[in-house]
């Protein structure tokens, strides 16, 4: 708990989370943790989460990151598809993309701009 609290932020206690929201937030964070599965450059999972902590994060994904300073195209593009695995699992599993998966899309244009 106490890393939890360090790398994510404190739990938001009273954060008042509607069943269809936290169904959409777990939707999403699953859709990172398996398609990072299938990737063959993607950085390990270590925990997926769906509770309320830090200033805006309804969920994450945490992985294990790695220890290269340099990455390939091929990894960079891996990172990019496990990013947008959470936005994906909203459209397949809900049919709609909520605007929680903002954040997401702010990270990959960064890291094609990188590229």
């Amino acid at each position: 708990r106490a890393i939890d609290r360090v790398i994510g932020g404190l739990e938001k206690k009273n954060s008042v989370i509607n069943v269809e929201e936290r169904r959409t937030v777990a939707f999403h964070e699953s859709g990172h943790a398996v398609v990072s599965w299938f990737l063959q450059y993607a950085d390990p999972l270590l925990k997926v989460s769906i509770v309320p902590r830090g200033t805006a994060a309804l969920g994450f994904a945490q992985y294990l990151p790695s220890e290269n300073v340099l990455i390939t195209k091929e990894q960079l593009l891996d990172r990019i598809c496990m990013i947008l695995g959470g936005r994906a699992a909203e459209q397949v599993l809900l049919g709609k993309i909520s605007t929680g998966a903002t954040n997401d899309l702010e990270k990959v244009t960064q890291m094609a701009y990188a590229q």
